[in-house]
């Protein structure tokens, strides 16, 4: 199988793969598509997870932060040994953002993102997440909405 095969195939495991794990909470799933040594990094807060325990780790923080926490992929680029993966993400705000110090809101938000994932030998590697974090401080009424342009 050639590797752009072997990609694209991964790419739709890996969309499958994260709405078990985000939209589930199913940790287990993590295992089947993410190296031992995975290296995660989450741009936004500038956080770096290395490991699949750390990784998971995070993902519990956001599923306790936003309980009913959903995910939907609204499109795929493939790549030689990298997809990319634009998603939407919604949940409702009901436990602490511990790294961010914010008490729940009972807010229901949506935000935007991108995932970037390097591919090695059929798991992934490296991955990179790009959210919108402060359209989600705005929603939440942390941070108050920018101005409108003139």
């Amino acid at each position: 199988m050639c590797a752009r095969t072997s990609t694209r195939s991964l790419a739709a495991q890996l969309v499958e793969n994260a709405e078990a794990v985000w939209n589930d909470g199913n940790l287990d799933a993590v295992d089947a598509f993410f190296a031992a040594d995975v290296l995660v990094h989450e741009v936004p807060n500038q956080r770096d997870y290395e490991g699949l325990d750390e990784f998971k780790a995070w993902v519990t923080e956001v599923r306790t932060a936003f309980p009913d926490f959903e995910t939907e992929a609204t499109s795929i680029i493939v790549g030689d040994g990298s997809v990319v993966s634009q998603w939407t993400a919604a949940g409702t705000h009901e436990g602490e953002m511990v790294d961010l110090d914010i008490e729940p809101t009972g807010e229901t938000i949506t935000w935007e993102g991108v995932t970037v994932y390097t591919v090695d030998d059929e798991e992934v590697t490296e991955a990179w997440w790009y959210y919108d974090l402060a359209g989600m401080m705005v929603q939440l009424g942390v941070i108050p909405e920018p101005p409108a342009r003139a």
